[in-house]
């Protein structure tokens, strides 16, 4: 473990912006082939204003020989997108930080 925090490398977060509004990319999961990303409000504090906000879930399109991203437009696709978020997510960050799909020999 490094002795001081100099020795961290800097996170910096992904930042897209929409509509004239900047978001932080969360996570990526692929879901039934498709690529998805899900997106909070950026802050540039380390601490969430409202304790429990809410994501949102864009796909990644192929545009040429660029990718973008689009709305997710069916409801029922977009919840079971949003499910599969919320259970990456919680393996991930849940209680025991255990991640069971990590290699990294950290997680463990």
């Amino acid at each position: 473990m490094p002795e001081n925090k100099d020795e961290f490398e800097e996170f910096e977060p992904q930042i897209v912006e929409l509509d004239g509004e900047q978001f932080e990319v969360i996570d990526a999961i692929c879901y039934d082939g498709q690529n998805y990303v899900a997106l909070v409000p950026y802050t540039e504090s380390d601490e969430l204003e409202d304790g429990d906000v809410e994501f949102i879930i864009l796909k990644e399109v192929e545009d040429g020989d660029d990718y973008m991203l689009a709305t997710v437009d069916d409801e029922e696709l977009y919840d079971e997108v949003g499910e599969a978020f919320l259970e990456h997510l919680d393996s991930l960050f849940g209680d025991d930080g255990h991640d069971e799909h990590c290699d990294c020999g950290h997680c463990q």
